[in-house]
């Protein structure tokens, strides 16, 4: 496939995961209009739990991706949005008082983006670099709960944010593995604020809910209330359990047991075909034997339950307390196991749905997947919130190129004719 453009207006988007490297190309249509024209997914080596453990092996995955993606589309890049994930990742509500001049004054939009500005310069321990700092509500003269007090009088003002940070030597190892791939970053946006962006509805901020990533080394969680998040953590649990679960019980190599779990994995209360048997032959022995879909299951409910009891434990915090949740939207690659809705529904005792991303075109039916809802949430992000300048040019064929190849080919063929 090649590009077909005047203009060369194109974005970005990398989810760079603990098992899987998925680049997203969009171009841009018009100021509002953009559309998907590649979705590309690897498998990544040398990261564990969203961090990376070897820069040299991720930096090869990434350049293998984005060499792919080069053939196909004709194209270089350059720069990228990106996401990052990880435990070093951490959050926390802050308040901040504004100053403002005596008296009972008109809140003007500089007075909100100074605001912000002030918010945003908190104190951090060296190792920490800011990442995020979202307004989730404004207090004015002690009347709390403001969702935007642009044009209202007062005289005392009060912004609380919420604040992400990361681990500065584990994002800087994100930043290397691209340089040493030739890209510069463009804008880097959290796991947690990525798969919301791509799976939530206006509406679902409003009324309250949790939006649960589970990746293949990490479960990203965030939590949304009044239209805003109050509340972002990320789990070093993720779908690898799932497939460790199966390795270890059956003696099984870990691609071996992916398999299993992709292909016949089932938890749900109306397993079809659970007394089917399935072969396979475990490492410490000679012959094959055979085992039930539903002994497999089995072996899968019981981490999928753990899972999703330690997804609700790490909900256990005091400022969540009075939060409105009133729905749980799963995601990601480990979310998609066969019955996962059904076992949490039934501990987290609320509605629950599995979500595949929205608000981008040119997403196919065969790519719309909870798989990609991170690297969707990057893209939109990106798009509406960093600069608007390409991040990949296309590749001018050499015309010189091309006539020196049609000559060599007109030649040998002119040989032939002579003998």
């Amino acid at each position: 496939m090649r590009i077909n453009m005047k203009s060369e207006d194109l974005r970005v988007a990398i989810d760079i995961g603990t098992t899987k490297i998925c680049t997203m190309i969009a171009r841009i249509k018009d100021k509002n209009t953009y559309e998907v024209i590649n979705i590309t997914t690897i498998d990544n080596d040398g990261m564990n739990k969203g961090l990376v453990v070897d820069e040299q092996l991720v930096s090869d995955c990434l350049t293998k991706s984005l060499e792919n993606i080069s053939k196909e589309l004709r194209i270089n890049i350059h720069k990228a949005f990106i996401g990052i994930s990880g435990t070093h990742l951490e959050s926390k509500n802050h308040w901040t008082n504004i100053s403002r001049p005596s008296g009972m004054n008109s809140i003007t939009q500089d007075d909100i983006d100074e605001a912000l500005k002030i918010a945003s310069k908190i104190d951090l321990n060296n190792d920490r670099k800011l990442l995020h700092a979202i307004p989730k509500s404004y207090t004015l003269d002690g009347l709390h709960g403001i969702a935007n007090p642009l044009g209202m009088h007062t005289a005392e003002l009060h912004v609380e944010t919420h604040i992400i940070t990361g681990s500065i030597n584990s994002i800087n190892n994100i930043q290397n593995c691209l340089s040493k791939s030739k890209v510069k970053v463009s804008g880097i946006l959290a796991g947690p604020l990525a798969s919301a962006e791509a799976v939530l509805s206006p509406t679902e901020k409003d009324e309250g809910c949790v939006v649960v990533d589970i990746g293949g080394g990490t479960t990203d969680i965030a939590v949304f209330d009044n239209g805003n998040v109050v509340h972002s953590k990320v789990l070093p649990i993720g779908g690898n359990l799932f497939t460790s679960d199966i390795s270890i019980a059956l003696d099984l190599d870990f691609n071996t047991s992916e398999d299993l779990k992709i292909k016949y994995g089932n938890i749900g209360p109306d397993q079809k075909n659970a007394t089917d048997e399935i072969s396979i032959k475990p490492r410490k022995m000679d012959e094959e034997i055979q085992i039930t879909r539903r002994e497999l299951g089995q072996i899968l409910k019981e981490r999928a339950a753990e899972v999703i009891r330690m997804i609700s434990l790490s909900l256990d915090e005091p400022h969540l307390v009075e939060t409105n949740i009133n729905k749980f939207i799963f995601t990601g690659g480990g979310s998609k196991l066969n019955g996962f809705m059904n076992v949490a529904k039934y501990i987290l005792q609320d509605n629950v749905r599995l979500a595949e991303p929205r608000g981008l075109s040119g997403i196919t039916n065969t790519h719309n997947d909870p798989t990609i809802s991170t690297v969707s949430g990057i893209m939109l992000w990106g798009i509406e919130n960093k600069e608007a300048s390409s991040h990949a040019n296309l590749i001018k064929e050499n015309i010189n190129d091309h006539e020196e190849k049609n000559s060599s080919a007109l030649s040998k063929f002119m040989k032939k004719i002579k003998l």
